[in-house]
């Protein structure tokens, strides 16, 4: 094995204070269920989702918020030497007292959570590390999104607060190598030979 390391890309989304109020009532007004199954394999408990839908691109906070999100993954993966990005799936998740989300991955090349609400006490993402089954604890507030390899396993841990947790989780791809990063790396080669 080659272990090799890989950014947790986490910043906050700009618009976020503008967009929050809105936001949030339209995923209150938004059809959605809930997600329940305990099993082998599953650990779920979420009040309100509306991930049977995380394709459709018509709901009303989906155009709200979805090209701010455009903007912001274009901006983060530019850090790490990609673009062309290209959003999948987008859906929401709240989470109320005993609510959880247990371990488990994404398809595409990058997944991650928009904290839209979220409390001081309210439970953070744990990214598991796969080598030494070390928990990482995501430290982040409200407004952050957090961007990870979608092979990542992760969960929402056990929400013990009263306080309710929104969150939009998303999955795209990048799958290109940004320009100027292209020619970093043919500069960087030229010292190889």
């Amino acid at each position: 094995m080659i272990n090799f390391n890989f950014p947790i890309l986490k910043n906050k989304l700009k618009q976020n204070s503008r967009i929050k109020k809105e936001l949030l009532e339209l995923i209150n007004k938004q059809e959605s269920s809930s997600l329940k199954q305990d099993d082998d394999y599953f650990t779920d408990n979420i009040s309100r989702v509306d991930w049977d839908r995380k394709a459709d691109t018509t709901r009303k906070w989906v155009n709200l918020v979805g090209p701010h999100l455009q903007k912001h993954f274009t901006e983060e993966v530019k850090k790490i030497g990609l673009s062309k990005v290209q959003i999948y799936e987008l859906w929401f998740q709240q989470y109320y007292k005993g609510d959880t989300h247990g371990w488990h991955t994404h398809g595409h090349n990058f997944t991650g959570v928009y904290y839209l609400e979220f409390g001081k006490n309210s439970p953070r993402t744990q990214i598991i590390e796969p080598v030494s089954l070390k928990i990482i604890d995501i430290d982040a507030e409200q407004g952050d999104i957090i961007i990870f390899p979608s092979m990542f396993i992760h969960r929402a841990p056990p929400s013990k607060t009263k306080k309710r947790k929104t969150i939009v989780s998303f999955n795209f791809n990048a799958d290109y190598v940004e320009d100027g990063f292209l020619k970093k790396i043919k500069e960087r080669e030229k010292s190889w030979v």
